[in-house]
């Protein structure tokens, strides 16, 4: 493929570089014209098609042959034409040939580029045919022609010439007349190509059918034009106007069809020309196309009528058509929209749908994807998606997307924030529309859009802020829930413990005095002197038992704390402790008061903390620190006994400790560790003075 392009791209730009030489050094600047306007665009995109963007592409290489041989015989013409030297030379006769050859075969390679596009090969046996076929003819034809006619007759670019032809035969001279009919309407063969399309279009995926389409509206531009320009040379004569007309409808219908091929060839970047400049493109040729092909039937009746019918009459039937196509022109301008882009909608359209969906009020769960989905199908976007700045880990959910597997993540095209009264709550993010890149009407559609979408975004922002604040209310009523009922169980602990002590300790106490009362009546009655002796026990035994229930009395509620403060008490609890306990505090707290219920869940804090270093920690110094920083009560114990691991012990003494100190809205932290010791610590705000009872 590499050496066909080669070699086409030689014998083309030989024979451009030939023609152009050819009508300078005649003098025939009308030919140059027709050189470069002619067969030069048509070799020209075929040679940067073939070796620019994708090497090698068939497509392109066919549009490079079809220029190359177009182009050959344009110069072949010239050269016999134009040339004395060449058409009195014996060898003339095979330039004639080899021009027509040359005519013929642009023809058939133009019948394969359109009839094998968009891949350049054939695909069923019938295209096979067909190429074959129109081969054939393309050879066949001017060999025909040589051997029917004693001198070769006008054809397609070439008109006749007296050159004999060695090549005639008498007996096939009344084959001359249908040959010479054939070679005027081989160029109409070219509609074999466009029925080969047509055919290749019906059965082709969605994605070749865009860019087919293109082709065949292109190409029934040109057909159009094409026929206008036939009327017009047959009709207008040879004058300037005539020629002018030839030449605007030949430039216009070369442009059509260049542009129907390039469009669609640039999405497999083989024009190098990138998806933007391609949109941009495809907009502006889109409109041309129709409003070409509206001009050019218009003007083709107009000038028919000006030949048969008075000025007057060809004006008002030029007009009559011209209103009788606007119907028609609108229909053209639709179809061909929704063959060039597919079903889409107005920015109107998609701004009212878009309006009508948020005014159904979907539920926050399904919010984001249907605003995704929305703006994926009114924009006709590849895909969508829709994101809240939301904190993690909520009920509500924080991005919802259109067109996207889960886990995939490609690279936005366009990032638009929501934005509700200054307030950024979101983004939408999104990629190419399906057809090509994001123009800029989608980009201000899409900012349109957002700002619909903004005002939905802060409905969401508060319903997740008032989901988060439910669900705060729901744990903390949860969680004093759990406090009161731990409250409760350690307050059926304390009556019972009370209970126990009492049963076991001073009401057995009491049952021996009463027993040890009555021996030392029933001593005093018989005289017995041995009740002194049991009245001095009974007496030893009362005080024993007085200090027992002051103990109990003090473990309750110490009368220090309640008669001359917190640090007093924190002293005379260290002092009924059977190891050291050092307590540092600032002499200027010394007498101070607190409210009542702070000084109870200080003390009760303490109390215990050291009772469960007595029972557990096996500690030989306890350090008690009593501070006042910033409006807090601070309060900290800390052991050098064996410690714990609190990942593993749970008990109800330190959850009630927790919840004695939270019910004055104050904090307990606890630090400890196999081996380590354990340090306890507690702040109290002094502002909660009334929190409770304790």
């Amino acid at each position: 493929m590499r050496a066909i392009s080669i070699a086409l791209a030689v014998i083309g730009g030989c024979a451009l570089v030939a023609a152009v030489v050819i009508e300078l050094a005649t003098g025939n600047a009308a030919g140059v014209g027709w050189v470069l306007a002619g067969p030069a665009p048509f070799y020209v995109a075929g040679l940067v098609g073939a070796f620019r963007g994708q090497r090698g592409n068939r497509v392109a290489v066919w549009l490079l042959a079809a220029g190359a041989t177009f182009m050959l015989g344009v110069c072949l013409s010239d050269a016999v034409t134009d040339l004395p030297v060449v058409a009195g030379a014996s060898f003339a006769w095979i330039v004639v040939l080899a021009g027509q050859c040359a005519s013929s075969a642009s023809v058939a390679a133009g019948v394969g580029l359109i009839g094998l596009f968009p891949t350049g090969v054939p695909e069923r046996p019938g295209e096979r045919w067909a190429l074959r076929a129109t081969a054939a003819m393309a050879i066949v034809l001017p060999l025909l022609l040589m051997v029917s006619s004693p001198t070769p007759p006008a054809s397609l670019f070439q008109p006749e010439l007296a050159i004999a032809s060695p090549l005639f035969l008498p007996a096939a001279q009344p084959v001359e007349p249908v040959a010479a009919a054939l070679q005027y309407s081989f160029a109409a063969w070219i509609i074999l190509g466009v029925i080969m399309l047509y055919l290749r279009y019906r059965r082709s995926s969605p994605a070749d059918r865009r860019r087919i389409r293109w082709l065949l509206a292109g190409m029934g531009g040109a057909v159009v034009l094409f026929a206008a320009l036939t009327v017009v040379s047959l009709s207008a004569g040879s004058g300037a106007f005539a020629v002018a007309s030839v030449f605007v409808l030949w430039a216009l219908a070369v442009i059509l069809t260049l542009g129907s091929l390039i469009v669609p060839l640039s999405q497999d970047g083989v024009f190098g020309i990138d998806r933007s400049a391609r949109r941009s493109m495809v907009y502006r040729a889109l409109w041309l196309l129709i409003a070409v092909v509206y001009v050019a039937a218009a003007a083709a009746i107009g000038l028919i009528a000006g030949q048969q019918l008075p000025l007057e009459a060809a004006v008002l039937l030029v007009a009559a058509a011209a209103l009788l196509f606007q119907p028609a022109q609108r229909r053209l301008e639709r179809l061909a929209d929704r063959w060039v882009f597919g079903d889409r909608l107005d920015g109107y359209e998609v701004l009212t749908r878009f309006g009508a969906m948020l005014e159904t009020s979907p539920g926050p769960s399904d919010l984001l994807p249907r605003l995704a989905a929305a703006i994926r199908e009114g924009l006709g976007l590849q895909w969508a998606r829709v994101r809240l700045d939301l904190p993690a880990g909520g009920s509500l959910p924080t991005a919802g997307a259109a067109g996207l597997e889960p886990g995939d993540a490609p690279e936005a095209a366009l990032i638009v924030p929501l934005i509700h009264a200054g307030t950024v709550f979101g983004r939408i993010e999104c990629g190419d529309r399906r057809d090509g890149a994001l123009l800029d009407e989608d980009r201000r559609l899409l900012a349109n859009l957002a700002g619909q979408a903004a005002a939905a975004a802060r409905n969401l922002h508060l319903t997740a802020e008032l989901s988060d604040r439910l669900d705060l209310i729901r744990r903390q009523a949860t969680e004093l829930t759990a406090s009161r009922a731990r409250v409760a169980q350690t307050q059926d602990a304390e009556r019972q413990r009370i209970q126990r002590d009492l049963h076991d300790g001073v009401q057995q106490d009491l049952v021996a005095l009463t027993a040890n009362l009555a021996l030392a009546r029933e001593r005093l009655r018989r005289g017995d002197p041995r009740a002194d002796e049991s009245l001095a026990e009974l007496q030893r035994d009362m005080s024993g038992l007085l200090g027992q229930l002051r103990d109990f009395a003090h473990a309750i509620h110490p009368p220090v704390l309640a008669d001359q403060g917190l640090l007093e008490a924190i002293e005379a609890q260290a002092a009924r402790l059977p190891l050291e306990v050092v307590i540092e505090a600032d002499p200027a707290l010394r007498g101070v008061r607190y409210p009542q219920p702070v000084e109870t869940a200080t003390w009760y804090v303490v109390s215990e903390a050291l009772t469960n270093t007595v029972k557990h920690a096996q500690a030989r110094r306890v350090l008690v620190a009593l501070a006042q920083p910033d409006g807090h009560l601070a309060v900290e114990i800390r052991d050098d006994g064996c410690g714990f691991d609190q990942a593993t012990v749970r008990g109800l003494g330190l959850a009630s400790l927790a919840d004695r100190v939270a019910i004055v809205d104050g904090t307990l932290c606890i630090d400890s560790g196999p081996g380590r010791g354990t340090t306890l610590r507690a702040e109290v705000p002094l502002t909660a003075a009334g929190a409770g009872d304790g």
